[in-house]
């Protein structure tokens, strides 16, 4: 990710981030992107137990490299290098930044307030550009549609849930943990439901009124 190339984001706000800091540590390479990954300064907060909500990723493992910090270090030895497009999809940097959750806890909490959750979006987009989107990335992204257009698969994940084998093949296909049940939708969705066609309409006496119904309030709990 070089100067020229083009970055997903906008990082002007870190434009001069770490500038006069003989410390700073800014990655070779990434421009204002790579500013903002170096504003960490390394103070290990997010390489602790304690009740803070940062890093989940870590306090479940113990393991440095998925910490804030950790996905710093090896987000600036990938940038720090001349072949930083390689750099950038090593399997230890690519596995460090999928287990971020995005909670924006080091956001909140870091002594200088990393966001790694926006690091990660532009990561994210990088990889994309570079190497397509994975099947897993597709399947939670097109949800609303899966659901939508294809009434089988709401009953697909029923038997998915009751299949030892479909839950074996989903983790080896997809990532998806054999362990853990995949929510399941509600017979019918919130905009399918008599009560809720019934309450609706046409008075010009009344206001206007506009209910947005997110994907998991609409398919898996519209009584809500």
């Amino acid at each position: 990710m070089s100067e020229e190339y083009p970055r997903a984001l906008d990082w002007s706000a870190w434009a001069e981030a770490g500038l006069g800091d003989a410390y700073a540590d800014v990655p070779r390479h990434g421009g204002d992107y790579a500013r903002a990954i170096a504003v960490c300064i390394n103070s290990g907060q997010c390489e602790t137990l304690n009740k803070q909500l940062m890093c989940p990723s870590y306090k479940l493992s113990e393991d440095p490299t998925l910490s804030t910090g950790g996905r710093v270090r090896a987000l600036k030895a990938a940038l720090n290098t001349d072949d930083w497009n390689n750099a950038m999809a090593d399997p230890t940097l690519s596995r460090a930044m999928d287990l971020c959750v995005s909670c924006k806890g080091c956001k909140r909490e870091c002594d200088n307030n990393v966001d790694m959750a926006l690091i990660k979006a532009e990561y994210q987009a990088w990889r994309a550009r570079n190497k397509g989107v994975s099947w897993r990335g597709k399947l939670f992204a097109y949800t609303p549609r899966w659901l939508h257009h294809i009434r089988f698969a709401r009953a697909l994940i029923r038997v998915r849930n009751q299949s030892p084998w479909l839950r074996r093949l989903g983790q080896t296909r997809l990532g998806i943990s054999a362990t853990a049940a995949l929510p399941e939708p509600a017979g019918r969705s919130f905009s399918e439901q008599r009560a809720v066609r019934s309450r609706i309409g046409d008075d010009p006496d009344k206001p206007d009124v506009v209910l947005f119904s997110d994907t998991f309030t609409r398919y898996f709990d519209p009584d809500i």
